[in-house]
Order: structure tokens, then C-alpha cells, then sequence
């Protein structure tokens, strides 16, 4: 009678230990799993890998605790398959290939991991491997693993460089996640007009990223104003958040009021105004840039000091116009140097029209060189720079450098010869070069003292 209480005592505390595993490790695993696998389905890659994470952490938990319990090939199941989903592929993948290998696993997880391990091939560069075993698992009956196995063989041809395949893995699903890396690679590859058809499908459904506005810099950069402003318009008619919206508006503006197109510029900068009413820096910005949008028609610094002392402190606060300030410093710096030379006013002219975007501003400038310092070495380079800022006189000035300074590598590249054995090729850019960088030391050291922080009231 004893013993067989013994006995009985020994069966109960196996019981409630295999309880424990189960209950403590493998239930809670598999709860983990499962949430993640909903994740998925939502499209939620971010969720559902921290999910994973968790689920592979309590399986490896019963691994270690537990080695001999009967739980023990579930929990490596679990371990395998949730680590390699969660991308920790360097101890998932042999125990999935192991797990392959025997005959423990059911149909559907033989699946599972069939697919899992694919996801780690793609990770790991191996993606001709992982679409060869994709190309399988795409016409399983699991129709959610059909899903993640067409997901991921477009993510190998991605991976591959083989965009064109893509769509094809796509088929009807609207893989947002896969869409944005796509829209990504194809935004690095320069391939704009995939970039504008994704980004009007993603726009249409009101699928907003931060993306969008490097895309929309990118498209404008290439000339694609009309889809920029298509895409915009998608997501204005998709009524997508006040705050994203005013954020495109303004990269618009931005972006057309740089190559001159101010009308549509200040329509997309006003837009950006009143839709960014939170977003106080964005509502700034907006309003600086509407206020320096006169700046590219200035063309004398008198017109310069005016419309800087038109605008009022929490203009000069914005972050573009510190820029434009630190731009018209470094401008006036220059302008005021008065060498004999006149190389500090050339040099003026250029950041009037290379950083300031005032043409008219550099013209005058250029001009009054070749007019006011006829023995610099620069009158030439003068006179050629004003002719490529104003087309109709451009003729009539290029004809004064072959006439006046015929023996210049301006000149001479004029006629179509080789400028390199005129005399100032090289003597004219060094001249440029030393005022510059003595400009330029003077400029940073103002720049840094501008940007130093207030010193705390009663600090010395």
C-alpha cells in the first residue's frame, strides 16, 4: 500500500511538472506565435518580429529548463521557426534544417518551416535559394503562407534587382510594407516612373510614410513636377493627417520656388501654412520661405538690405532662413572686401547666384567688375559669367571677351581651342581661391558665434 502511494505521489509530481512546462513555457510560446502570425496578416512586419522575438525567447526558455521533457521537440519547433521569423536566422536555421530532416513535424509546420526557412535565405543574400523554395509555397492550400511566400519571393527579387518580377509575385495583394520597399529600391535605382504609379497606389489609400517627401525631392529634382504634384493631390483627396499634408506641401513649395517657379510655389507654400496649424516649425518655415520668395528677384543689395529688414524674429528663427542668413553673411562679407583685384566681389556674384538664387543680383555684380576694374585678370570671366545670366545680351558680351581679351582661356574657349596654356587658366582660380579661403575663415568664425547658445542670465 505504500509503495503504491509512492507511485502515486512520483505520477502527480511529474503530472503538475509536465503541466508547468506546458502551461509556464509552450502555451505562452505558442500564444506569442499566434499573435505574431495575426501581425502578419495586418501587414504589421514591426509587430509581429517582436512577437516572434518573445515566442522564440520563452521556447529557448523550456530548451534550456527542460531538456528531456516531452514538450522538447514542440519547443524546438517553436524556437526554430519564431527566431528565424524574428531574423535571428544564425541559430534558427539548423535547427530548422534538422527539424526538415526527421519526421516530427506535421504538414502545416513542415510548411511553416519550409517558409521560415526561406526568410532567412533572403536575409542572407541567398535569394536565387530562397525563390526556388518560395516558387513552391505560393500554390500551397494555406493561404496565409501562400501570402507570406509571394511576399517574400517579391522580397528575394528585390533583393536581386529583378523589380520587373515583383508585381508579378504581387499579383492583387496590397503588400503596403513590400510596396514602400519597393518604392525605396526604386527611388535608389533612379527609376522614377515606377516611383510616381506606386506612389499615386499608395496615396489613393491614404497610406502615408515619411518616405513620401524624400520621394516627392527626388521626383522634382528629376523634372516630374506634374507628378509631384499628383501625388500630392491623391493624398490631399485621401485626407490623410493636417500634419503630413502640410509636410508635402511645403517640400513642394520648397523644391519649385528653387528652379523659379513662384506662382506654384507660393500656392503650395500657403496650403502648407494653413493645414500645419500643430506643426508650428513646419507653419514657420512655410511662412519664411513665403517671405523670401522675393529673394531670386533681387538685383541690387540695396533691394538685398530691404527685404532683410523686412522680416520680422520668428522669421530669422526658422531653420531656412538662419541658412539664408548665414548665406547673405557670408555675401556681404565678400561684397565689403575690396580687394584690387575686384576677386572677393567675383566671388560675391557667385554666392548671390549660386547660394542666394538671385540672378539679377549676380549679373549686376559681374557686370560692375568688368566695368569698374578693367585690369583684373577677372574682366573676362566677368563678362562670360553675365552673358549665361542674360541670354539676350549674351551675344554682345561674348563678342567683347574675343574682341578686348583675345589672348584670355576664356576667350580661347570661346573659339573652341584649348584654354589650359593661356596664362590665366591657372592664375585666375588661384587668385579665386586664396580670397576664399581667407573669406572663409572669417565667415565660419562669425557663423560659430552666431550659433552659440545664450549664455545662462548671471554666467560670466
Amino acid at each position: 500500500m505504500r509503495g503504491a502511494q509512492r507511485l502515486a505521489l512520483v505520477f502527480a509530481a511529474w503530472l503538475v511538472g509536465s503541466g508547468c512546462v506546458y502551461y509556464n513555457g509552450i502555451y505562452n510560446a505558442q500564444a506569442e506565435a499566434r499573435l505574431a502570425d495575426a501581425k502578419l496578416r495586418r501587414d504589421n512586419d514591426g509587430e509581429a518580429v517582436t512577437r516572434f522575438q518573445r515566442s522564440a525567447a520563452i521556447a529557448e526558455t523550456v530548451l534550456v529548463r527542460h531538456p528531456k521533457s516531452q514538450w522538447r521537440n514542440r519547443a524546438l519547433y517553436i524556437a526554430a521557426r519564431s527566431g528565424a521569423m524574428a531574423a535571428q536566422c544564425e541559430r534558427a536555421v539548423p535547427r530548422l534544417e534538422q527539424l526538415l530532416g526527421g519526421a516530427t513535424l506535421n504538414g502545416t509546420e513542415r510548411t511553416r518551416a519550409r517558409l521560415a526557412l526561406a526568410t532567412c535565405d533572403v536575409r542572407s543574400g541567398r535569394s536565387a535559394d530562397a525563390r526556388a523554395r518560395l516558387d513552391s509555397l505560393v500554390l500551397t492550400d494555406d493561404r496565409e503562407i501562400a501570402r507570406q511566400s509571394r511576399l517574400w519571393a517579391a522580397r528575394a527579387a528585390l533583393s536581386m534587382g529583378d523589380r520587373d518580377a515583383v508585381p508579378a509575385y504581387l499579383g492583387d495583394l496590397d503588400a503596403g510594407v513590400l510596396q514602400w520597399e519597393l518604392i525605396n529600391a526604386s527611388m535608389s535605382a533612379r527609376e522614377y516612373a515606377r516611383v510616381e504609379s506606386l506612389l499615386v497606389q499608395r496615396a489613393r489609400l491614404g497610406d502615408y510614410r515619411e518616405d513620401v517627401t524624400r520621394a516627392l525631392r527626388d521626383l522634382l529634382g528629376d523634372g516630374r513636377v506634374h507628378a509631384a504634384q499628383q501625388i500630392v493631390d491623391q493624398y490631399d483627396a485621401a485626407r490623410v493627417r493636417d500634419d503630413s499634408r502640410a509636410r508635402m506641401h511645403y517640400v513642394l513649395g520648397d523644391m519649385l520656388a528653387r528652379v523659379g517657379i513662384d506662382s506654384l510655389a507660393r500656392r503650395h507654400l500657403y496650403a502648407a501654412r494653413t493645414l500645419a496649424q500643430r506643426d508650428t516649425i513646419t507653419a514657420h518655415d512655410a511662412n519664411a520661405r513665403l517671405a523670401l520668395l522675393a529673394l531670386p528677384r533681387v538685383t541690387s543689395e540695396r533691394e538685398l538690405d530691404t527685404l532683410v529688414a523686412r522680416q520680422d524674429s520668428v522669421v530669422w528663427r526658422t531653420s531656412y532662413a538662419r541658412q539664408v542668413a548665414e548665406r547673405v553673411l557670408l555675401f556681404r562679407l565678400l561684397a565689403s572686401r575690396g580687394d584690387a583685384e575686384s576677386a572677393s566681389l567675383y566671388l560675391a556674384a557667385e554666392v548671390a547666384r549660386d547660394s542666394l538664387r538671385a540672378p539679377g543680383l549676380a549679373r549686376g555684380l559681374f557686370l560692375r567688375i568688368a566695368r569698374e576694374s578693367p585690369s583684373s585678370p577677372l574682366v573676362p570671366n566677368a563678362w562670360y559669367a553675365a552673358a549665361l545670366l542674360e541670354p539676350d545680351s549674351a551675344g554682345a558680351w561674348q563678342r567683347r571677351v574675343l574682341a578686348d581679351f583675345a589672348n584670355s582661356s576664356v576667350a580661347a574657349r570661346l573659339r573652341g581651342e584649348d584654354p589650359t596654356d593661356r596664362p590665366d587658366f591657372v592664375s585666375s582660380p588661384d587668385l579665386l581661391r586664396l580670397n576664399w579661403t581667407d573669406a572663409l575663415r572669417i565667415w565660419s568664425d562669425s557663423v560659430r558665434k552666431l550659433r552659440l547658445p545664450p549664455k545662462p542670465a548671471g554666467s560670466r
